[in-house]
């Protein structure tokens, strides 16, 4: 597994090429923060990939949400 021990914060991972990357990450091993500005698309994917994912809700246009992604994602994993 070539990413075990990395985390990854992707970004528009609720749906097409995001989510793609987020599942493939996870499968290569890292633990993934599935963002996407539609919790419910976020969470979903998230859920299908199990622990190794959490999902969040952020507009990456709007640096408060940026920084809290950031935050998140080192808390919980």
């Amino acid at each position: 597994m070539r990413l075990a021990g990395k985390v990854a914060i992707v970004t528009g991972a609720g749906g097409g090429f995001g989510e793609g990357i987020a599942r493939r990450f996870a499968a290569e091993g890292a633990k993934v923060a599935v963002v996407d500005l539609r919790g419910d698309a976020a969470a979903a994917v998230a859920a299908s990939i199990g622990p190794a994912a959490i999902a969040l809700t952020a507009d990456v246009g709007v640096e408060a949400d940026v920084n809290r992604v950031v935050a998140d994602t080192v808390a919980h994993l």
